[in-house]
């Protein structure tokens, strides 16, 4: 089983391959490895605070599991608003992996200024 560095990592590294890829010809790409690299570092909140992390394939699972491993630390309130920005960034991911339509470069912007708040999040919990 990962640990939570092993999660953070690949964060970072999908992180790191949406951020190569943002530009007007990979959009989809640059939105779907943004997606990845927020549901990493959830797997690595949950595995930090909780010990476990989220199963299989339900996106409304990875939210619950968050909201669940938060609760009665100081990042509970954070923790419903972090849920409901994951369950948002997973549609969008499904979308452009899925849908067989180009974002946008708004779009795929948007999902990136998404994406790096949950991480900035995620990375200043790891911290402490």
């Amino acid at each position: 089983m990962p640990t939570w560095r092993d999660r953070l990592r690949d964060a970072r590294n999908f992180w790191e391959v949406a951020e190569t890829a943002h530009d007007p010809e990979h959009t989809n790409q640059a939105a779907s490895n943004a997606a990845l690299a927020v549901i990493a570092a959830n797997d690595a909140v949950c595995l930090f605070l909780g010990r476990r992390k989220p199963g299989g394939q339900s996106h409304t699972e990875a939210a619950r599991v968050l909201q669940a491993v938060c609760r009665g630390t100081k990042w509970e309130q954070d923790a419903a608003q972090r849920s409901r920005q994951l369950t948002e960034l997973l549609r969008q991911k499904n979308a452009a992996q899925y849908d067989g339509r180009l974002f946008t470069a708004e779009e795929t912007d948007r999902v990136m200024r998404q994406a790096e708040r949950f991480l900035d999040w995620a990375e200043a919990l790891l911290s402490e």
